[in-house]
Protein backbone atom coordinates (compact mmCIF):
# COMPACT_ATOMS: atom_id res chain seq x y z
CA UNK A 1 0.00 0.00 0.00
CA UNK A 2 0.90 3.55 -0.65
CA UNK A 3 1.65 5.64 2.15
CA UNK A 4 -1.40 7.81 0.91
CA UNK A 5 -3.66 4.95 1.18
CA UNK A 6 -2.06 3.99 4.81
CA UNK A 7 -2.70 7.92 6.33
CA UNK A 8 -6.09 7.78 5.28
CA UNK A 9 -7.42 4.56 6.41
CA UNK A 10 -5.21 5.87 10.01
CA UNK A 11 -7.69 8.80 9.64
CA UNK A 12 -10.64 6.42 9.48
CA UNK A 13 -12.09 7.85 6.22
CA UNK A 14 -12.95 6.11 3.43
CA UNK A 15 -13.96 8.99 0.41
CA UNK A 16 -13.28 8.93 -2.49
CA UNK A 17 -9.43 10.44 -3.80
CA UNK A 18 -9.63 14.22 -4.31
CA UNK A 19 -10.57 15.25 -7.69
CA UNK A 20 -8.88 17.41 -9.49
CA UNK A 21 -10.22 21.50 -9.48
CA UNK A 22 -10.75 21.89 -12.81
CA UNK A 23 -12.66 18.41 -12.81
CA UNK A 24 -15.46 20.07 -10.77
CA UNK A 25 -15.21 23.93 -12.03
CA UNK A 26 -15.54 22.52 -15.79
CA UNK A 27 -18.26 20.27 -14.33
CA UNK A 28 -20.53 22.89 -12.89
CA UNK A 29 -19.86 25.13 -15.57
CA UNK A 30 -21.06 23.04 -18.20
CA UNK A 31 -23.94 21.62 -15.88
CA UNK A 32 -24.88 25.96 -15.57
CA UNK A 33 -24.89 26.54 -18.65
CA UNK A 34 -26.85 23.47 -19.89
CA UNK A 35 -29.25 23.67 -17.13
CA UNK A 36 -29.62 27.72 -18.21
CA UNK A 37 -30.15 26.94 -21.97
CA UNK A 38 -32.61 24.40 -20.94
CA UNK A 39 -34.44 26.39 -19.02
CA UNK A 40 -35.07 29.07 -21.78
CA UNK A 41 -35.58 26.33 -24.28
CA UNK A 42 -38.90 25.06 -21.90
CA UNK A 43 -39.90 28.76 -21.66
CA UNK A 44 -40.07 28.87 -25.46
CA UNK A 45 -41.81 25.14 -25.69
CA UNK A 46 -44.38 27.15 -23.71
CA UNK A 47 -44.30 30.48 -25.38
CA UNK A 48 -42.97 30.11 -28.92
CA UNK A 49 -42.57 33.83 -29.35
CA UNK A 50 -39.68 33.57 -26.48
CA UNK A 51 -37.60 31.80 -28.92
CA UNK A 52 -34.79 33.55 -30.24
CA UNK A 53 -33.41 31.99 -33.70
CA UNK A 54 -33.02 31.19 -37.15
CA UNK A 55 -36.40 29.76 -38.70
CA UNK A 56 -35.06 29.58 -42.33
CA UNK A 57 -33.06 27.10 -43.86
CA UNK A 58 -30.98 24.64 -42.27
CA UNK A 59 -30.53 26.05 -39.16
CA UNK A 60 -34.26 26.34 -37.53
CA UNK A 61 -34.97 26.31 -34.22
CA UNK A 62 -38.88 26.26 -34.09
CA UNK A 63 -39.00 23.74 -36.74
CA UNK A 64 -37.40 21.37 -34.31
CA UNK A 65 -38.45 22.53 -31.10
CA UNK A 66 -41.97 22.10 -32.25
CA UNK A 67 -42.19 19.16 -34.54
CA UNK A 68 -43.60 16.08 -33.23
CA UNK A 69 -40.21 15.05 -31.51
CA UNK A 70 -39.55 17.80 -28.96
CA UNK A 71 -41.68 15.53 -26.68
CA UNK A 72 -41.20 12.20 -25.56
CA UNK A 73 -44.03 10.24 -24.07
CA UNK A 74 -45.64 14.03 -23.52
CA UNK A 75 -42.66 15.45 -21.89
CA UNK A 76 -40.92 18.63 -23.75
CA UNK A 77 -37.73 17.43 -24.27
CA UNK A 78 -36.43 20.83 -22.30
CA UNK A 79 -37.76 19.58 -19.45
CA UNK A 80 -36.06 16.28 -19.43
CA UNK A 81 -32.75 18.73 -20.10
CA UNK A 82 -34.05 20.48 -16.88
CA UNK A 83 -34.29 17.49 -15.02
CA UNK A 84 -31.08 16.15 -16.30
CA UNK A 85 -29.09 19.07 -15.67
CA UNK A 86 -30.67 19.19 -11.84
CA UNK A 87 -29.83 15.50 -11.15
CA UNK A 88 -26.69 15.93 -12.11
CA UNK A 89 -25.87 18.92 -10.24
CA UNK A 90 -27.01 16.60 -6.90
CA UNK A 91 -24.42 14.28 -7.97
CA UNK A 92 -21.58 16.71 -8.45
CA UNK A 93 -22.01 18.43 -5.18
CA UNK A 94 -18.82 18.41 -3.11
CA UNK A 95 -20.33 16.02 -0.57
CA UNK A 96 -21.21 13.80 -3.69
CA UNK A 97 -18.04 13.65 -5.26
CA UNK A 98 -16.14 12.89 -1.79
CA UNK A 99 -18.57 9.92 -1.22
CA UNK A 100 -17.18 6.48 -0.91
CA UNK A 101 -21.43 5.03 -1.91
CA UNK A 102 -20.98 3.94 -5.13
CA UNK A 103 -24.11 4.57 -6.52
CA UNK A 104 -23.29 8.31 -6.33
CA UNK A 105 -20.73 7.22 -8.88
CA UNK A 106 -22.69 5.41 -10.61
CA UNK A 107 -25.18 7.56 -11.02
CA UNK A 108 -22.90 9.37 -12.63
CA UNK A 109 -22.06 7.88 -14.83
CA UNK A 110 -25.97 6.52 -15.72
CA UNK A 111 -26.58 10.17 -15.94
CA UNK A 112 -24.23 10.82 -18.71
CA UNK A 113 -24.75 7.45 -20.95
CA UNK A 114 -28.52 8.39 -20.69
CA UNK A 115 -27.79 11.61 -21.88
CA UNK A 116 -25.01 10.74 -24.19
CA UNK A 117 -28.02 8.46 -25.78
CA UNK A 118 -30.41 10.88 -25.87
CA UNK A 119 -28.03 13.37 -27.90
CA UNK A 120 -27.77 10.60 -30.34
CA UNK A 121 -31.29 10.31 -30.98
CA UNK A 122 -32.25 13.94 -30.99
CA UNK A 123 -29.19 14.44 -33.58
CA UNK A 124 -30.61 11.54 -35.65
CA UNK A 125 -34.30 13.08 -35.32
CA UNK A 126 -32.75 16.69 -36.28
CA UNK A 127 -30.34 15.73 -39.13
CA UNK A 128 -32.28 12.65 -40.92
CA UNK A 129 -35.55 13.01 -40.35
CA UNK A 130 -36.25 17.01 -40.05
CA UNK A 131 -32.95 17.69 -41.69
CA UNK A 132 -33.15 21.02 -39.23
CA UNK A 133 -30.72 22.40 -36.42
CA UNK A 134 -31.54 23.89 -33.64
CA UNK A 135 -28.40 26.10 -32.67
CA UNK A 136 -29.60 26.30 -28.90
CA UNK A 137 -30.40 22.07 -28.68
CA UNK A 138 -27.04 21.69 -29.99
CA UNK A 139 -25.55 23.83 -27.03
CA UNK A 140 -27.63 21.61 -24.84
CA UNK A 141 -25.84 18.33 -26.86
CA UNK A 142 -22.44 19.42 -27.22
CA UNK A 143 -22.29 20.23 -23.17
CA UNK A 144 -23.95 16.96 -22.10
CA UNK A 145 -21.02 14.80 -24.17
CA UNK A 146 -18.42 16.95 -22.45
CA UNK A 147 -19.68 15.76 -19.43
CA UNK A 148 -19.85 12.49 -20.50
CA UNK A 149 -16.35 12.59 -21.70
CA UNK A 150 -15.14 14.41 -18.21
CA UNK A 151 -17.04 12.03 -16.24
CA UNK A 152 -15.16 8.92 -18.11
CA UNK A 153 -11.91 10.49 -17.82
CA UNK A 154 -12.66 10.62 -13.83
CA UNK A 155 -13.64 7.15 -13.77
CA UNK A 156 -10.55 5.85 -15.50
CA UNK A 157 -8.53 8.69 -13.37
CA UNK A 158 -9.97 6.66 -10.10
CA UNK A 159 -9.39 3.72 -11.39
CA UNK A 160 -5.64 4.21 -11.84
CA UNK A 161 -5.57 5.63 -8.23
CA UNK A 162 -7.26 2.83 -6.47
CA UNK A 163 -6.24 -0.66 -5.51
Amino acid sequence: MTREMTARERAGTASEPPRPLWFQAAAWVLTLAGFGISVYLTISHYHEEALTCSASGTVDCHAVTTSKYSTLVGIPMPLLGLAFFVGFAALITPWALRSPWPPLRWGRLLAVCTGVLMVVYLVTVELAILHKICLWCTGVHAITVVLFLLVLFDEFRRIGQVD
